[in-house]
């Protein structure tokens, strides 16, 4: 078989690199990826399942729906308190543990 006819072989992630979902959950992008996720789920939510007569304050609307979607999918995004605070500490000094 000639070298142009070759299958190409995809690369192996390298090693020590985080899968790509706990990049993704790490990263700056995990909230507003959440709030869009929610808006649609709520607009979705309301246009195929919500309220028909009008008397669900929430699913009676399409955009209200989606706010609160957006508002549940923040509060699902929002970093926790303790990622927050490893954060925010300075590096220890393996060396001398007491600076």
């Amino acid at each position: 078989m000639p070298a142009s006819q070759t299958a190409a072989v995809p690369e192996a992630p390298r090693a020590g690199t985080p899968p790509l979902w706990r990049r993704l959950a790490r990263s700056r992008l995990r909230l507003p990826l959440a709030v869009a996720a929610g808006a649609a789920a709520g607009a979705a939510y309301s246009y195929f399942i919500g309220c028909r007569t009008g008397t669900c304050p929430i699913t009676s609307n399409v955009w209200i729906s989606s706010l609160y979607g957006a508002f549940v999918g923040g509060l699902v995004g929002w970093p926790p308190r303790a990622e927050a605070a490893v954060r925010a500490a300075p590096p220890r000094d393996p060396v001398h543990p007491g600076r």
